[in-house]
């Protein structure tokens, strides 16, 4: 039997309450576990739906505070890995992690990861169709750097690095708890951190199609997710001064078209973005900035004056990325730089590729991360 985590910040509690519900009338779990971020009015909620779900449901269904485990921000990887440890205490065989503002969330999720378990296959990872501007972190700064970092490994291949859907064996999640790498991550890293020990582990990665997509809240402007990009960067930066991943079986679920509300949707809101590159420049950051190759320094401080984009295309931004590899630190300047440079390359990529359509912008997505890892492999040859 098995396990079903849901991670809990400050959702719709009636969202997440419809989807332990959900969790909890399949007939292979045993156990639903709400982890939320801290005690709220909004948690309290969700306790008391809980309890009515349990008293019509054969599983167990609870609501617990998440642990403070890691030694990064208190954050979602405190509440997966609170998760992981529950799931461990228990006599469950397999743990299933979904976020908690899924809209859609239903039985074929869990369908899904339980048929891959069953035919052996130790991670199971959720994949979707995206917004082409959507996932931003994922396609401009995960995969991009697991290519670079690990140009020959499977790695950067698997879709979503950042998906919190996934499922795992017993003998999985033992060997990631163990890891010191994975439990110091108790921010939005962990996501990156569990995708990496995974594919260090050696185990075979199955990706389940979800073919109508992950419908949840997307973001206003790309300010929303500064936290995030700088906690993934680190965590990614992290990866590519470890060994290379060995070979691991990878298979993945053929993909379809994204239907019209995927593909037609806008990520982020462009407009109230912009004004992100020009604001509040700091003597600190200008000297960041400074440091970096002046075809991509310099273009990046002319928004001192005016918001200016068009620079960072595809091979700037790798060129941004090799060289952040060596001069970025985990301080208040250089992690805005980060993110004033990102947010040129998510705004070049928007007001070109993403023009294209949904499919085009996409390839082109996929073919850019190719060519990264592409690079980096010619470049560990020549060395």
């Amino acid at each position: 039997m098995s396990m079903v985590v849901f991670p809990y910040k400050a959702d719709d509690p009636d969202v997440a309450v419809a989807n332990l519900a959900t969790a909890a009338s399949h007939p292979r779990v045993s156990r639903v576990v709400a982890v939320g971020a801290a005690s709220t009015p909004l948690l309290d909620r969700v306790a008391d739906g809980a309890a009515e779900v349990a008293r019509r449901a054969d599983a167990a269904v609870e609501v617990v505070v998440q642990d403070r485990i890691g030694d990064r921000r208190p954050g979602k990887g405190d509440g997966m890995l609170t998760g992981m440890r529950l799931f461990l205490a228990s006599d469950e065989e397999r743990v299933h992690f979904y976020d908690a503002d899924i809209t859609n969330f239903d039985a074929s999720w869990i369908d899904g990861a339980e048929g891959a378990l069953d035919a052996g296959y130790p991670v199971v990872r959720h994949f979707f169709p995206r917004a082409s501007t959507d996932a931003m972190i994922t396609w401009m700064v995960t995969r991009p750097l697991f290519a670079i970092g690990h140009p020959r490994s499977a790695l950067w291949r698997i879709r979503q690095p950042l998906g919190g859907e996934l499922a795992l064996t017993r003998p999985v999640a033992e060997e990631l708890m163990a890891s010191e790498f994975v439990t110091r991550r108790s921010d939005w890293g962990i996501d990156t951190a569990l995708t990496y020990a995974m594919a260090a582990g050696g185990h075979a990665v199955y990706e389940h199609y979800v073919a109508g997509g992950k419908q949840h809240a997307l973001y206003g402007s790309l300010a929303e997710l500064e936290e995030m990009l700088w906690e993934c960067f680190e965590a990614a930066v992290e990866t590519t001064r470890l060994p290379s991943p060995p070979p691991f079986e990878h298979v993945t679920e053929p993909e379809a078209p994204a239907p019209p509300a995927i593909a037609h949707k806008v990520g982020y809101d462009v407009e109230s973005t912009l004004h992100l590159l020009a604001a509040e420049w700091t003597a600190d950051e200008e000297e960041a900035a400074a440091s970096l190759p002046p075809s991509i320094g310099e273009p990046l401080l002319a928004n001192r004056r005016r918001p200016t984009f068009a620079f960072c295309d595809a091979d700037a931004w790798y060129r941004a990325l090799t060289s952040l590899l060596s001069l970025y630190r985990p301080e208040p300047a250089w992690r805005r730089v980060l993110f004033r440079l990102w947010v040129a390359r998510v705004l070049a990529y928007t007001t070109t590729d993403a023009l294209c359509g949904h499919g085009e912008a996409m390839r082109r997505l996929e073919t850019t991360v190719q060519s990264y890892a592409a690079r980096s492999g010619d470049r560990e040859a020549g060395d």
